[in-house]
């Protein structure tokens, strides 16, 4: 093809896309800079047809043919450039609503400037067709990102319209946002060394403020650091996708710790208009999917955005061709109530079965309680890191933890705030029994009791609290030594080795450091082996080899023992016998299910309308619950993973029974994702 026929197909193509008279919208702007005539075709058949399609031969060109700070789409053709790092910013500085498509036949020096943002995708040459359509999708949105975080662009005086055609892109539903945080979220992307967030300040942070409680100061470290990685997931487009790294559940976990975080709120905000541009072109793309998961989570930052009424229009006009779509997009962005006002629509026209209509209340009360669960085990690390133990009464970690319960929060999933929430109350009752502030250690020693903390935690610091009050009544008698009293009522209680500085053998070491010639070390020590001797023994009948080991390391601490020296023996035998093998494997159909296998369709996967399995294993423990979990096949790999696992981990079984007693057994699964035909 020569140069001349070139330009010449390109005029025709680009009358043959001319928008009508009453466009819509207008089309989005794409620039080809290449003096290549034969890459005009291969990039213009993968186009939209909703763009406004044009070759430039030059850099120069297209910075002499573009508005400034017009948006597009820029495909540069690299190859052949001496200076690419400095043509390159050439291009950045001229508009800061492009984004950035290299082709080049080498990709080596363009990996810095993708993870920096300053490109969004490397395109090799010759085009592999399937790199570029991904590419050019995530171009899109990017345009669309910048337009809504930045505004559309001013044509300075005299250029009204923007030089030989270019379209003026409007995004409905976009407004222009602060310039200071737009100027600071761009020059942390597009900014060359350190890539670390741009946080814009307000004049009273700039001023020097008094020191702060050690709890005040981390909770507003962990605020700021969360509110980094919220403005770093919006640089890199991670809006609401995945769950728990989006720039969505960071900004909203910055505001469980800080409710009156202007910086998170403003972040939302933000958000908000991204998704809102999103809305307005996936709709355009009849991608509905997209289009309702983006305005749910809209209406969940903002229920009184006066721009989802106009869209609420639009969709009631399509919403038989959208079924369930709508009700499952408003329960994925936990606008709970919007779900149900929905559903309740769906019975009353009866656009679904009443089947259907069930399984969507079931999901919407499973989603509601997963919902309520999490953010009360949420606000029970906000408040530990804010040291907010047991007050205020409403708004304590104390209070948050039964809330919690009573939403249905399980043992293992309240595990490790559990056991940090009793060592911090421990801690504290000790720390006022030193200062004999009695009654406040009777306090936390209740609320130790009404947590679920070990009994025998409880009952050694209400022993201790007893011996204080005590020795402070006037007359007391003075009683044996503290650690010796201590040593005898924890091996009472049965805290032989555990918890490791309120134990038995911790009180028996201070002992012997205190008062080494006691006469009564001698006989505790021996009393104190005995019982770990036991425990040893108990955990080598239970298979549990290294808790026995070091069981018996700590006896062979206190001196000699015949039924210690015995145990060892058993266990170098046990360790010189092969391996027991794991659970029997079954076949998933010989098990009974107790709970139904829910699939959460990725919205990524079911937006770009792909299909897939994921084959899982895991073990069936005797309680039926699932542990273990693994997958052993996925294809495509890495794209359904993660949903199937998630889906399997909630399955529960009925217990499987082996000579009247209920056995772990190890099984798989093959999960398919499927799209509604």
């Amino acid at each position: 093809m020569t140069k001349t026929a070139a330009k010449q197909q390109k005029a025709a193509g680009a009358a043959g896309s001319a928008p009508s008279a009453a466009p819509k919208r207008a089309k989005l702007a794409a620039f080809l800079v290449t003096g290549d005539v034969d890459l005009w075709p291969q990039i213009g058949a993968h186009l939209p047809a909703k763009t406004n399609f044009r070759q430039l031969d030059s850099v120069g060109e297209l910075l002499s043919e573009v508005p400034s700070d017009a948006p597009a789409v820029v495909l540069w053709d690299a190859r052949g450039c001496a200076e690419k790092a400095a043509e390159l910013s050439r291009i950045q500085s001229h508009s800061a609503r492009f984004a950035m498509l290299v082709l080049d036949d080498d990709d080596s020096s363009w990996a810095s400037a993708i993870q920096h943002g300053q490109i969004v995708a490397f395109v090799p040459v010759p085009v592999d067709q399937s790199r570029l359509i991904g590419a050019l999708g995530s171009a899109y949105e990017e345009v669309n990102a910048r337009v809504a975080l930045l505004g559309e662009q001013s044509a300075p005086p005299g250029r009204a319209g923007g030089g030989k055609g270019i379209p003026r892109m409007t995004i409905t539903g976009t407004v222009v946002v602060a310039a200071a945080i737009a100027a600071a979220l761009l020059l942390s992307r597009h900014g060359g060394g350190d890539q670390s967030p741009v946080k814009p300040q307000s004049a009273a942070s700039s001023a020097v403020a008094p020191a702060a409680a050690p709890a005040a100061s981390q909770s507003e470290d962990k605020v700021d650091t969360l509110i980094g990685q919220a403005q770093a997931a919006m640089r890199g487009r991670h809006f609401i996708e995945p769950p728990e790294g989006s720039a969505l559940s960071l900004y909203r976990s910055a505001l469980v710790l800080d409710p009156s975080s202007g910086e998170a709120r403003q972040g939302l905000q933000r958000l908000a208009e991204v998704l809102l541009a999103r809305v307005q072109s996936a709709l355009d793309e009849r991608q509905f999917d997209a289009a309702l998961q983006a305005l749910e989570t809209v209406r969940s930052i903002d229920p009184g955005d006066k721009r989802l009424p106009a869209f609420d229009e639009r969709i009631a006009k399509m919403r038989a061709e959208l079924g369930p779509a709508e009700i499952l997009a408003a329960i994925n962005a936990q606008n709970f109530d919007r779900a149900a006002q929905l559903i309740d629509q769906a019975a009353r026209t009866k656009s679904a079965s009443e089947p259907k209509l069930n399984q969507l209340r079931e999901d919407l009360r499973r989603h509601r309680a997963d919902s309520d669960s999490a953010r009360l085990v949420a606000l029970v690390d906000a408040r530990l890191q804010q040291d907010q133990l047991v007050d205020p009464p409403n708004d304590s970690a104390v209070y948050y933890l039964s809330q919690a319960r009573k939403a249905g929060a399980t043992a293992s999933e309240l595990q490790s705030q559990l056991r940090e929430l009793s060592r911090r109350l421990m801690l504290a009752a000790r720390a006022d029994i030193a200062r004999q502030q009695l009654d406040d250690a009777d306090r936390l020693a209740t609320e130790l009791h009404s947590i679920g903390a070990p009994l025998s935690q409880v009952a050694g610091l209400q022993h201790d609290i007893g011996l204080a009050r005590a020795q402070r009544a006037p007359g007391a008698v003075p009683e044996q030594p503290r650690f010796l009293d201590l040593a005898r009522a924890r091996l009472a209680q049965g805290s032989v080795v555990e918890p490791e500085n309120d134990s038995a053998l911790h009180y028996l070491n201070e002992l012997k450091a205190a008062d080494p010639q006691n006469a009564s070390l001698a006989p505790l020590s021996k009393a104190v082996q005995m019982q770990i001797v036991a425990q040893a023994r108990a955990a080598l009948d239970a298979s549990q080899n290294g808790q026995a080991d070091s069981l018996l390391q700590l006896a062979a601490s206190l001196g000699p023992s015949p039924e210690a020296d015995a145990l060892r023996d058993r266990l170098r035998n046990a360790a010189a016998r092969p391996a027991t093998a794991g659970p029997r494997e079954v076949a998933e159909a010989s098990l009974t299910r107790t709970r139904t296998l829910d699939i959460e369709y990725p919205s990524s996967a079911l937006s770009k309308k792909i299909e897939g399995r994921v084959e899982v294993g895991y073990v069936v423990t005797p309680k039926g619950v699932v542990s273990d979990l693994k997958v052993l096949e996925a294809a495509p790999p890495g794209v359904f993973d993660r949903a199937a696992a998630n889906a399997v981990s909630r399955l529960r079984y009925k217990p499987v029974m082996d000579a009247g007693k209920p056995v772990a057994v190890s099984t798989k699964v093959l999960v398919i994702f499927r799209l509604a035909k």
